[in-house]
């Protein structure tokens, strides 16, 4: 680890060392989803229903391939940070070359099987007749590279983990720059639709995948990607899938419960898919621009925790919590003013349009909580417990958001399926505190003993 990332860590003030690693992480967040606003607005363009539709029921599919990365994007930062903490670059740099080509294999691996079992997919997805054959010309080509998804999620994430946020920064902004540039080309002027968004999100992220690449083989980082440095142990292993399995867990049944919301809202017209398709990429933008800002805050804990700075690591997590939480309170503002104008920007259907703003003020609710959960939920796998990690990521999506999708639906209808996320996640907010607080207690009574 350079002197400076050193100092980051170790010496500078926690609110300024926070904010250095957190902003950058934030900006490639909103650059992320900037491709993904972008895919819908070029779609929706084309005013037509069927491809809008399309991109929704492609969603879980995606999530699933993102969910592969995040095995290791999640899991090998937080043991990459304390093991650089402790000064175990060694076993930092086996561990980033292992998670690289470890999960490059698992998601050709899971290509393979999406692609023997597409048809299935297909049809499990909730595809309507008019819909298979554009879902499925998205698929194909998004499963086809998706190795490349995979190490654009595990790339930048193992640069953050040592504090190059700045690098890891500019490569999503090269994949989305990209991105943003070829939709109008691919989906308007070759008029390919929803396989021209495939199409150029693929090209995007390979050269921000190319960019990473040169990033490490040029030597200017603890990590490493050779092949010499790829020796798995079961330590190494043991270590990321305990923090990143979890997390990865809960992206699959997010996209489970994606499936089963569009199977369920199936009964009440394709354009309620539609209209959870848009309104759900604002919801979306607000969870990961959260998540961005929090996850930020994840190396520099693992680092200090495994440095045994106790002290350093409470004030991060009071600071974040603060911080981000004020964070929240202004990302409402979309929710409660704009969402019947944000709504407009990718849709002329009034049918669309009123449904979407229904599930936006639903949320509004629960967005001032977020960042409290996701706190909570980073401070448990920058120490390393992958129980009560586990249980706070499986929570929001297994343990309340699918019953509830099921009982308020069975109970209110369409009402119920706007309000079940939003009963998911204060409860999920609620059993993070519940979790976190003898955490805190522990740490706390720790520093104490230390002064």
């Amino acid at each position: 680890m350079t002197n400076e990332n050193r100092e980051l860590m170790v010496e500078k003030p926690v609110p300024k060392a926070i904010l250095t690693l957190s902003i950058p992480t934030v900006l490639s967040t909103i650059v992320s989803l900037l491709y993904n606003l972008t895919d819908t607005y070029f779609i929706g363009l084309l005013d037509d229903p069927v491809q809008l539709g399309a991109i929704s029921l492609a969603f879980p599919v995606f999530m699933v391939i993102q969910a592969i990365g995040n095995i290791f994007g999640n899991g090998a930062p937080s043991y990459v940070s304390r093991c650089l903490g402790a000064g175990r670059e060694e076993q930092a740099r086996r561990t980033s070359a292992v998670s690289a080509y470890i999960s490059v294999l698992t998601t050709l691996a899971v290509t393979v099987l999406c692609f023997v079992f597409l048809e299935p997919i297909l049809r499990a997805l909730g595809t309507s007749p008019a819909t298979i054959a554009p879902t499925r010309a998205y698929l194909r080509i998004v499963m086809g590279f998706s190795f490349l998804l995979t190490l654009q999620a595990v790339l930048p994430a193992l640069l953050r983990s040592e504090g190059k946020v700045r690098q890891a920064v500019i490569g999503m902004v090269i994949g989305t720059g990209l991105n943003i540039i070829l939709d109008p080309v691919f989906i308007l002027a070759l008029g390919q639709g929803v396989a021209g968004a495939a199409w150029a999100t693929i090209i995007g992220n390979f050269f921000a995948v190319l960019y990473y690449i040169v990033v490490f083989l040029k030597g200017n980082t603890s990590l490493s990607i050779f092949p010499r440095d790829f020796r798995p142990d079961k330590r190494i292993i043991g270590e990321v899938l305990k923090i990143g399995l979890p997390s990865s867990v809960s992206q699959i049944i997010m996209s489970f419960s994606n499936v089963m919301l569009n199977n369920l809202a199936a009964g009440y017209g394709d354009h309620v898919i539609s209209a959870y398709g848009v309104a759900g990429k604002l919801t979306s933008m607000v969870f990961m621009i959260t998540v961005g800002y929090v996850s930020g805050y994840m190396p520099f804990a693992g680092y200090n925790y495994g440095a045994g700075n106790d002290k350093r690591m409470l004030s991060a997590l009071r600071f974040i919590l603060l911080s981000g939480t004020c964070l929240c309170l202004v990302l409402l503002v979309p929710f409660l003013w704009l969402a019947p104008g944000f709504m407009r920007v990718f849709t002329s259907d009034t049918q669309i349009i009123e449904v979407g703003i229904r599930f936006l003020r639903a949320y509004a609710w629960v967005v001032p909580f977020m960042a409290v959960q996701m706190a909570m939920m980073c401070t448990f796998q920058a120490v390393g417990d992958a129980l009560r990690a586990m249980l706070i990521n499986l929570g929001r999506q297994l343990l309340f958001y699918i019953p509830f999708l099921y009982l308020f639906n069975r109970l209110w209808g369409l009402s119920g399926l706007i309000y079940a996320q939003t009963a998911a996640d204060v409860c999920t907010t609620a059993l993070a505190l519940a979790v976190g607080i003898p955490l805190l207690h522990r740490l706390g009574m720790r520093q104490r003993a230390e002064e």
